[in-house]
């Protein structure tokens, strides 16, 4: 009788691991056209232009195609087709993205393009730099060279009090703009500029206040890119008083919520009739 209680007990078991087997688990697949395309790769010669630039663009999918527009705007199937390197001879924003009929399109890469701007006689700052980010000193915001998004590379000025300088064109000009470009790296604490107060001189001694259009969009997230302020002059001047003021609290959202964010700044560009 006993034999007979482990037997069954065996066949049981055995019957309980064949089901097992034998039953099928339900799988997910992942289709496809889940899978989001990587963005393209863009190199560039350099962004700020004295003749001309290159462009090249590239991803590394077979069959996939990349779609580009020159005016910022989206990229679709039917903007110009990437098909070899571009000669960029004009300001202007190149955006690019990359398709292949089995994937997602990818997210958008863009370049922007700046002319060349006038040299300058004197650029003074009148602020204290301070000592971890003094980039190239005075000469580098003005040395027509672009930061990357590596703020150690040397090309940066970084500050936490708001920034002053004054630039000294040594004759009378008719500035037509001025281009100031900054660094947004939110987990590095680096954060957009959150005013800019200029003021003129056609003489040298007394100045006046130039109104400036600017405000910036709260950031609600994390967030790294190469961002710029571009500002109307229209005036005769021989002299500028430029004063930059970083985000004095970092928002609420953010690990660093309430204390004053840093301000990066590269290169500045003054756009005449003549450049």
């Amino acid at each position: 009788m006993r034999m007979l209680i482990i037997i069954l007990g065996v066949v049981m078991l055995y019957s309980c691991n064949t089901d097992k087997k034998d039953s099928v688990e339900p799988k997910t697949f992942l289709q496809s056209k889940e899978i989001q395309l990587a963005n393209p790769k863009i190199e560039v010669d350099h962004v700020i232009i004295d003749s001309s630039s290159l462009i090249t663009a590239s991803l590394g999918v077979d069959n996939a195609n990349i779609f580009y527009t020159i005016d910022g705007g989206e990229p679709t199937q039917k903007s110009k087709k990437y098909k070899e390197t571009i000669v960029v001879s004009e300001p202007g924003k190149y955006t690019f993205k990359a398709f292949h009929e089995d994937f997602k399109p990818s997210e958008t890469e863009t370049v922007t393009f700046y002319k060349k701007g006038m040299d300058v006689a004197h650029f003074s700052i009148i602020s204290s730099l301070n000592e971890q980010y003094p980039g190239q000193g005075e000469n580098t915001l003005v040395n027509h060279k672009k930061g990357s998004l590596n703020f150690r590379d040397g090309q940066w000025i970084g500050v936490t009090e708001p920034f002053i300088a004054e630039i000294d064109f040594k004759q009378k000009i008719v500035l037509e703009s001025l281009d100031i470009s900054f660094l947004i790296n939110t987990n590095a604490w680096i954060f957009p500029i959150q005013n800019i107060t200029i003021k003129i001189s056609r003489d040298r001694d007394s100045f006046e206040s130039l109104p400036v259009d600017f405000s910036n969009t709260p950031l609600t997230q994390d967030i790294t890119r190469l961002d710029n302020v571009h500002i109307p002059v229209l005036k005769e001047l021989r002299k500028m008083r430029v004063e930059i003021a970083n985000t004095t609290s970092i928002p609420e959202w953010h690990q660093g919520k309430g204390n004053p964010a840093w301000l990066f700044m590269d290169e500045w560009i003054f756009n005449t009739k003549k450049n």
